[in-house]
């Protein structure tokens, strides 16, 4: 295909999220002293951590959701998942300072895949290459410049900067825009969420590929025009 210009996800596409999650929420707790207080034992305080932890992935994960379909906004994301937690396990933490930890912490969370920096500087040599991503902007522009794929990159699109967030066609016309490229046809995202990247991409009316590295099965009616189980997959694509 004759695609100029390359739009591609950046959290589960070209960086391990639940790797710079899970070492961010672990690091926050630390910070915050859960591990140093006394009235418990530590076996029990790892036991309650990992309770917490996993109620706090399935509050965040509805969240996102939410996101997506505009039921919340994402100001009031980054403090409801602690507000929740906060109160469901009776901590004495303020959900305003501990989200402004957890997402310092987050943001120094960078852990590209294995075949990422190298995808990165191939797909540079040939296109216009631009992440667009619904992150948290002071989240996302820190782990993508302090990271070895940054000289790859030519514009960071972030759903908190431009005022939609995927599946919203704007963010991706937007993109377009900044690149002066009005032909849709020279456009491909890239991404594994079906419902935000391949549902988006779609709506912007451009050809999409759905990395699917946990060989998902797609039960949802949205159909990518390619789909990879591995990124060194794209080179063949692309």
């Amino acid at each position: 295909m004759n695609y100029k210009l390359v739009l591609i996800d950046l959290d589960d596409t070209l960086f391990d999220y639940p790797k710079t999650e899970k070492t961010a929420f672990r690091n926050t707790f630390e910070e915050l002293g859960f591990f140093m207080e006394s009235e418990l034992g530590n076996a029990k305080k790892e036991e309650i951590y990992e309770k917490i932890k996993d109620r706090y992935k399935d509050v965040n994960l509805q969240l996102w959701k939410d996101l997506e379909k505009g039921a919340v906004d994402k100001d009031r994301l980054k403090v409801v998942r602690f507000e929740k937690i906060i109160e469901e396990f009776d901590l004495k933490y303020n959900p305003y300072e501990m989200s402004e930890l957890y997402l310092k912490k987050l943001g120094e969370g960078i852990f590209p895949f294995e075949a990422t920096e190298k995808l990165c500087e191939y797909l540079h040599s040939k296109y216009k290459v631009g992440i667009v991503t619904n992150g948290i902007k002071e989240v996302q522009h820190s782990r993508i410049e302090n990271s070895t794929i940054a000289k790859c990159i030519d514009k960071i699109i972030i759903s908190d900067e431009v005022g939609v967030n995927k599946p919203d066609k704007r963010i991706f016309e937007y993109a377009m825009n900044y690149f002066e490229i009005m032909d849709k046809s020279e456009v491909i995202m890239i991404g594994d969420s079906l419902g935000a990247d391949i549902k988006g991409g779609q709506n912007a009316g451009i050809d999409t590929c759905w990395v699917n590295l946990r060989n998902n099965v797609n039960d949802t009616g949205i159909i990518p025009k390619y789909e990879v189980r591995k990124l060194e997959e794209l080179f063949e694509i692309l």
